[in-house]
Parts: C-alpha cells; sequence; structure tokens
C-alpha cells in the first residue's frame, strides 16, 4: 500500500488515507528524508509480517490486463483484484475490496502494501 513509503501519492486519494488510518506527515517531497510514522495502536509496536495486495485495472472492456497483471506477479503481490472500469466511475468495486481488505489485514499487525502498476490506477472521483 505504499503507506509506508509514498504517503504523497495519498493527496491524490485523500480517503484512501482516510480509510486506512494512515498518518500523512505535514512535509512530504521528492528528496526529503524519509522517516518512520508511528503505527496504529490496535496493530502493536513491530509489523508481525508484511502482505502484499494488487490492484489493476482497465478503462475499458477492450483492454487487456495482462501488462498489469504480470507486473504484479514480478512485485510479488500475493493476491490482485482487477476490474475493467470506466476512469469516469465514481465508484470501483475492486478497489473498495482491496482497501478493505488491507485496512483488516493492517488493524491485525501486518504490514500492508498495495501495489499498483501505475498510480493513476488509483484515481477515484468523488
Amino acid at each position: 500500500m505504499a503507506a509506508q513509503y509514498h504517503t504523497a501519492r495519498f493527496r491524490l486519494v485523500p480517503a484512501l488515507a482516510k480509510t486506512l488510518a494512515v498518518a500523512v506527515p505535514a512535509v512530504r517531497k521528492p528528496g526529503t528524508a524519509w522517516t518512520e510514522l508511528p503505527r496504529p495502536a490496535a496493530a502493536g509496536t513491530a509489523p508481525t509480517g508484511h502482505a502484499r495486495i494488487g490492484y489493476a485495472r482497465a478503462s475499458t472492456a477492450r483492454q487487456s490486463l495482462d501488462t498489469q497483471l504480470d507486473a504484479l506477479k514480478a512485485a510479488g503481490v500475493a493476491r490482485v483484484f482487477a476490474e475493467k472500469i470506466s476512469t469516469r466511475a465514481a465508484t470501483r468495486p475492486e478497489l473498495e475490496r482491496a482497501v478493505a481488505l488491507a485496512g483488516e489485514m493492517r488493524a491485525s499487525g501486518l504490514a500492508v502494501t498495495l501495489v499498483v502498476h501505475e498510480h493513476k490506477r488509483l484515481v477515484v472521483l468523488r
């Protein structure tokens, strides 16, 4: 989920940071030193493991997800949520399922990374 390293991405998807209760530093710009933020109280002091969840999206039914799925597999993703849905769609069911699973896993103490082929795949209209 890039929650640990790419918190600047949450500016694009503020609902995602809020849903996962991820603290976002006030100043996070390229080139600044990374500092680990406090973990959620329910998670304990150290993660008990690490999980990678993948999300792939194509805008039309004619587009292929193969490139994205191959890249996610190469990144060591355990579970992939994929859908073919327009960029204009207000809700993305598979993305919501991926975020819900990530939230559950994070609450149980696992470090979770949501992996996407390109960050523009996460942009959500609200």
